[in-house]
């Protein structure tokens, strides 16, 4: 009964170790959900990684992730690029560890409730509003000027 105690805590731990291994090596995956006036959008089937050195283009693995590129994590911040029906989407130094997780990106064409607040001039409609999810709290962000619509 001891001896099996210890072969199932070994091998269970050596379990762990593997897929922590393997987790660490597939690099930073995260989705991005697109909502316009309330209505979730087709999202982006490929993204772009923007640093000083230049451009990578990334497309969607599997039915929601984009995995970051792994000559790209060494970075401290990184913009990311994309489009969606109607609209070209452009964040600028955004930190690498939000690269993890889901994102959900709120549009509006008129305006975003109370709990949004823009700065005085800017309109809604080149606005976004980014929930980043994957901890406790999660972290919101609104940004003017990253949306362009087309």
């Amino acid at each position: 009964m001891i001896c099996c105690f210890w072969i199932l805590l070994i091998c269970g731990n050596f379990m762990v170790s593997s897929a922590q291994n393997a987790t660490s090596n597939e690099g930073h995956c995260f989705s991005i959900r697109v909502h316009l006036n309330g209505q979730l959008l087709e999202g982006p089937k490929a993204v772009i990684f923007r640093t000083r050195q230049g451009d990578k283009t990334v497309s969607l693995e599997g039915v929601s992730c984009f995995k970051v590129p792994s000559v790209l994590l060494s970075e401290e911040k990184l913009d990311l690029l994309f489009t969606v029906p109607g609209n070209n989407i452009h964040f600028s130094a955004i930190a690498i560890d939000f690269f993890e997780n889901i994102w959900d990106v709120d549009l509006q064409d008129k305006n975003f409730g109370r709990d949004v607040h823009l700065p005085r001039h800017a309109r809604a409609n080149n606005a976004c509003v980014v929930v980043f999810h994957g901890g406790e709290p999660e972290i919101v962000m609104s940004a003017t000027g990253c949306r362009t619509p087309y």
